[in-house]
């Protein structure tokens, strides 16, 4: 006697249960995701660097440690430190959604200034 192929009619009731839990599963996943930036740690330094066409820049988190980094949009590459620094502020504030304070200083290497957060506001509520 052949089997017919697919799922025999007393396993669509298991099927359907199984199928039901991941559904269920998932979506309770979803619902307990936390925003991006809650996963954020604190920054602690950042570090912003010239090359021939744009700033970049690297942000060191702690607890729970981390890196992040990019090329700024603005300014240009041929602006003033100082406006890059605060491009870079404002974004990493954007980023993390909290005030920091940070105290800059110039690298040994030509086009590199390192800046080391003084503060930073409380972490926002979910």
């Amino acid at each position: 006697m052949r089997r017919p192929h697919g799922p025999q009619v007393q396993h669509l009731p298991v099927i359907t249960a199984l199928l039901t839990f991941a559904f269920k599963y998932r979506a309770g996943i979803a619902r307990k995701r936390r925003p991006y930036w809650r996963t954020l740690g604190t920054p602690t330094t950042l570090v912003l660097y010239r090359t021939a066409d744009r700033w970049r820049y690297a942000v060191y988190f702690t607890e729970p440690a981390g890196i992040t980094d990019g090329a700024l949009a603005d300014p240009v590459s041929s602006s003033e430190p100082s406006t890059a620094q605060a491009a870079l502020l404002r974004t990493t504030e954007e980023l993390t959604r909290r005030q920091l304070g940070v105290l800059w200083r110039e690298s040994d290497r030509p086009d590199w200034w390192t800046g080391t957060v003084t503060g930073a506001g409380p972490r926002p509520t979910a």
